[in-house]
């Protein structure tokens, strides 16, 4: 009788594991995603230069109020919209950007439709996408990856990131996780990681490679919550140059204990 109460306690301790496995892994299950895909030309004349537009945006599918917080945060933050549903917001966002589009680059490409070397100006991009990962006590972090194209001398492109308690649906600032004073202790960690990751010595040699030339190093509110660290991301052109490409500097939470609140 010990045996078989061992096993079936065994089994069930197993089970318990499983299942808070795939809920922590499955977090990405509970959302939907609305997907757009549209090519739009400036003319109605043949080779006439176009705008596309490509958006994947995931959505928290439930009727609950921390959907309703959740959703209405992301519409906010991607579209500037909010109290829509998310293909509703994709839709007005869609058609806002391509009447600007026409609106503003029809004037201009008359006068240079004939000249075939201005034609790229003309080609607009819009790509966005979006992933969800569990992050620290299973808050959902929501990540979007934009690049867009204007007819300027390269792609733009950027990062957010949000991360949202799991309970309540609210959006987690810095102040949420870290202990009043924070910023100078983070902001030391960070310039320690930076050196490190450039394998920079001092200041001059962070200078030397592009970081930091016009600022300061700062606490950025764009960052990864992740289960056993932080990675704090810097966009192209906040603390370097565009050739740089993006920044992340990553620390465990064993480094951040003293200035982390309890959680």
């Amino acid at each position: 009788m010990k045996d078989v109460k061992k096993i079936i306690y065994t089994a069930l301790a197993v089970c318990l594991v499983l299942c808070g496995c795939k809920n922590k892994d499955d977090v990405n299950s509970l959302f939907k995603e609305v997907v757009v895909n549209r090519n739009m030309a400036l003319t109605d004349a043949p080779h006439s230069p176009a705008c596309t537009i490509d958006i994947q945006v995931k959505y928290l599918d439930e009727k609950s109020k921390r959907a309703e917080r959740i959703n209405n945060t992301i519409e906010q933050r991607i579209f500037n919209l909010q109290q829509l549903s998310m293909q509703q917001a994709v839709d007005a966002f869609v058609k806002q950007y391509a009447d600007s589009y026409r609106e503003n680059m029809m004037p201009l490409y008359r006068d240079d439709q004939h000249d075939t070397e201005r034609q790229g100006w003309y080609e607009y991009q819009y790509k966005l996408g979006t992933t969800v990962t569990p992050g620290l006590n299973d808050a959902i972090v929501y990540r979007v990856e934009l690049m867009t194209y204007e007819g300027g001398a390269h792609p733009n492109h950027q990062t957010m990131v949000m991360n949202f308690d799991a309970d309540s649906g609210q959006l987690l600032n810095l102040n949420d996780i870290f202990v009043t004073g924070y910023e100078q202790p983070l902001c030391d960690m960070l310039l320690s990681e930076l050196m490190s990751k450039t394998n920079s010595k001092n200041m001059d040699e962070l200078h030397d490679k592009g970081y930091l030339m016009t600022m300061d190093l700062y606490v950025p509110d764009n960052y990864i919550l992740g289960t056993k660290e932080v990675t704090f991301h810097y966009n192209p052109y906040e603390i370097a140059p565009y050739a740089t490409g993006d920044t992340e500097l990553t620390i465990s939470y064993g480094q951040l204990k003293a200035i982390m609140k309890k959680q």
